[in-house]
């Protein structure tokens, strides 16, 4: 089995190296391939041999399921930066992609109260549902979207305004109630299209793209 990387939804997966070579026995009826990028498409050519030699290959194109990004670990990190009665600025750090460039990034904010369980940030799932400020005081919903930002907006560490009253992506930002408590979340998106014979838009926001940063 010959197989070799041709494209990727990632640009920074080189894609242009020399094939790479398994042999197996005679009797193995699969392989695992180890090591394979995220979101690549690979070109396998699968022959056999006997003692005349080489017969003619099969050739077959496998994608990889491209992974969710991740977040630089803020443990021990102060992320907050400044806080007044109605805003708090916190630090915001680039995710790393793979297999998919960052399409997003989300800032959630859930306001703390004594009789909900605080989350904990590592064993969490990512928010995956938007939901507006307006929306989560009409519906109840505990959280809310305080703002969705282009990758390009976040090239390296930036401070972020949390209720800077302004509106990113069509999430208003709304200004802090003075003497509350709020957990902040900072969390990242990739996503990627294929086409078949539909278009699909697979959604990737997991664990390890969510990190509690105040």
């Amino acid at each position: 089995v010959s197989y070799s990387s041709i494209r990727s939804f990632d640009p920074a997966v080189p894609v242009a190296g020399p094939p790479q070579t398994v042999s197996n026995l005679w009797n193995s009826t699969h392989h695992v391939f180890m090591h394979l990028h995220p979101g690549t498409t690979y070109q396998f050519f699968i022959r056999a041999s006997t003692v005349k030699g080489f017969g003619p290959a099969t050739a077959i194109n496998v994608t990889t399921n491209i992974s969710a990004p991740t977040l630089p670990d803020y443990e021990g990190v102060d992320a907050s930066l400044n806080e007044t009665a109605t805003t708090i600025t916190v630090l915001l750090r680039p995710a790393q992609a793979k297999g998919a460039p960052i399409s997003a990034y989300q800032i959630v904010v859930e306001e703390l109260h004594p009789h909900r369980t605080k989350r904990e940030a590592g064993a969490m799932e990512c928010y995956q549902v938007p939901v507006t400020y307006q929306n989560a005081m009409s519906g109840g919903a505990p959280y809310y979207f305080a703002a969705e930002l282009p990758p390009g907006n976040l090239p390296e560490p930036a401070p972020f305004t949390v209720g800077d009253n302004r509106t990113y992506q069509g999430f208003w930002n709304p200004p802090l109630a003075p003497r509350k408590g709020y957990n902040i979340y900072f969390q990242a998106m990739s996503s990627v299209e294929k086409v078949s014979f539909t278009k699909i838009d697979f959604f990737i926001c997991c664990k390890k793209c969510c990190r509690q940063i105040s």
